[in-house]
């Protein structure tokens, strides 16, 4: 992990676990409410949301610090350009987290009221994967359509395996999923952006149309990922 070539830095592969389990963390945050209104048995699984967000946050947050000052070989900090939209995506996305983690603290919330705080949480996650899209997208979907078309060429030191998919459009795969799930909810089910409180579990019939959304989108995950990690092994 730690024995890097000396063209890549030592801390690149651990930085790339860092925040594949951050995004993933913080998706499974954005996806319990859905899962929980549309199968009876999850409805335990809200009560770990916030630490599940926190734990998330945390590793994002690191991911960001450790690619600011840790990686001069990939990213030079004279060559990050914090006002570009890869890079200003992705410390607008850092800052909502920080200010996400600030008002979780009971007294804040206390202060803040329920219906504020809530509705804070709810877009501050929204706008956090929003901003998480951007980022990655922007930065990667070049290279990653070029992987798909072309292959990853011969190994190389710093490279291996690169036949293999990469842990950035797996992690983005379930992200993007994870927001179509609550788009079709939101656009289809709610009629709402959010902006007013609502839930599908009132209903049974919108309720049973968001489980089979959920369900056939969730099989087109998994023929996605199937193609994407068999397409050069």
């Amino acid at each position: 992990m730690f024995d890097a070539p000396p063209t890549a830095d030592m801390l690149y592969v651990p930085n790339k676990a860092i925040v594949g389990a951050g995004m993933i963390l913080l998706a499974i945050t954005f996806l319990i409410g859905p899962v929980v209104r549309y199968f009876d048995r999850f409805d335990k699984w809200l009560g770990y949301r916030k630490e599940i967000g926190i734990v998330g946050g945390f590793l994002v947050f690191f991911h960001t610090i450790i690619s600011y000052f840790f990686l001069p070989l990939k990213f030079p900090q004279s060559k990050m350009a914090l006002d570009s939209l890869t890079f200003g995506a992705g410390l607008i996305g850092t800052l909502l987290l920080i200010f996400l983690f600030i008002i979780s603290f009971k007294k804040v919330i206390e202060w803040m009221e329920g219906s504020r705080w809530w509705f804070l949480q709810r877009w501050g996650l929204r706008l956090v994967i929003l901003f998480t899209l951007i980022h990655v997208y922007s930065m990667k979907w070049t290279g990653w359509m070029k992987w798909l078309k072309q292959g990853g060429g011969a190994p190389t030191a710093e490279l291996a395996n690169p036949q293999m998919a990469g842990l950035g459009i797996l992690v983005m795969l379930f992200v993007t999923w994870v927001t179509v799930v609550r788009l079709y909810e939101s656009l289809f089910l709610f009629k709402s952006l959010g902006l007013t409180p609502k839930e599908v579990s009132m209903d049974a019939k919108l309720k049973a149309h968001g489980r089979r959304f959920f369900i056939g989108s969730f099989w087109v995950l998994v023929i996605l990922y199937f193609f994407v990690i068999t397409r050069w092994m």
